[in-house]
């Protein structure tokens, strides 16, 4: 009997991680952009654009001045500076990148607006 106990434990350990692995599977992917804004004099701001299906779920601005001084703000949804508003298109743009499921706790946009996605 021992025998048959320890079979049926490792097929419902084995079931509990395949259905963990499924759900898993189906966590939504979680992308990042960069779009980039000139400031006078001598500055930039950077977007950094979090979405899931298509959808922007967060928004990091860095604005940098000449000397890598920088101020960071979060904000939830899509965000754009109404001074970046009146400059037009942005410059740089970056393709949108997936984030991986590990390396998604270290944003912090993503920690402070969306902990579902972490």
């Amino acid at each position: 009997m021992p025998s048959r106990a320890h079979g049926t434990t490792w097929l419902l350990l084995f079931a509990v991680a395949l259905s963990s692995s499924a759900c898993a599977a189906q966590l939504p992917a979680v992308t990042i952009r960069t779009q980039s804004y000139p400031r006078p004099p001598y500055s930039e701001a950077t977007y950094h654009v979090y979405e899931r299906d298509g959808k922007v779920i967060c928004t990091k601005l860095k604005v940098c001045d000449k000397y890598d001084h920088c101020d960071v703000d979060y904000h939830a949804g899509a965000f754009l500076d109404p001074l970046d508003q009146r400059t037009g298109d942005p410059y740089g743009i970056t393709a949108a990148v997936l984030i991986p499921k590990a390396k998604r706790a270290k944003h912090e946009c993503l920690a402070k607006f969306v902990p579902d996605a972490l």
